[in-house]
């Protein structure tokens, strides 16, 4: 009991740090406005709009997250194959990581048919999270490579990045709830450290496993196994 009240009261004052920080750049970008100091207009309105943009991805993170804990999200599995929403989302990813300067190596196995039970919109969500997180993190140039592999029973995932990386004792850490590791991937704009939770959640949904590793390029190695459909 102790432990869980200690756990509450810091998820609590985590969530209020994460608010605080946009809220106060929001008031002070206004109130700017408001004194004449900065005119009203589009170069302006920019910055407020980023923050406002910044809290929406916040509390939506969070509600979901909150959903998930309780049961509540919800999701429609179906056949489907895991490999093609990867190939659709790393496609989206592709001009964001040439834009950054960051290579986004991904070949599709051929001749390979992979077919699960699970939500098509929600390993979208996954995939989305885990191709965000690399493409804020990785220094430029970098590298992101992802890989498959399929056996008789299951299929694996493995996203691997250059530096950045994360030390040993931060590995276990990086799937808690608003953790960061700076200064090691320090974060340079949006994010709160809520995606890789909401990706444990997708994936313990899916009755599969997702783990933390060192890439051999020099940043973060992410595993993950889901079952295949029998």
């Amino acid at each position: 009991l102790e432990k869980n009240e200690t756990a509450r009261r810091q998820w609590i004052a985590d969530i209020s740090h994460e608010l605080r920080t946009p809220l106060a750049v929001l008031r002070g970008e206004v109130e700017a406005l408001q004194d004449g100091v900065r005119e009203v207009k589009s170069d302006t309105l920019d910055p407020v709009h980023g923050e406002i943009l910044h809290l929406q991805r916040l509390v939506n993170d969070l509600y979901e997250l909150t959903m998930s804990d309780i049961g509540a999200l919800t999701y429609k599995k179906v056949p489907m194959d895991p490999l093609g929403i990867l190939e659709e989302s790393v496609e989206l990813f592709e001009k964001k990581f040439s834009e950054k300067g960051v290579g986004l190596t991904y070949e599709p196995p051929s001749g390979i048919q992979a077919a699960i039970l699970g939500d098509p919109d929600r390993l979208q969500q996954l995939y989305t999270n885990l191709l965000e997180n690399s493409l804020r993190y990785t220094d430029v140039p970098g590298n992101l490579i992802i890989s498959t592999e399929v056996s008789d029973d299951s299929i694996a995932l493995i996203f691997s990045d250059s530096a950045p990386g994360v030390s040993e004792d931060q590995l276990p850490h990086l799937f808690d709830r608003l953790y960061r590791t700076d200064p090691s991937r320090k974060r340079t704009g949006s994010g709160a450290g809520l995606g890789l939770a909401i990706c444990t959640n997708i994936i313990e949904a899916h009755q599969g496993t997702i783990t933390a590793s060192r890439s051999d390029l020099g940043g973060l190695r992410i595993d993950i196994t889901l079952p295949l459909n029998s």
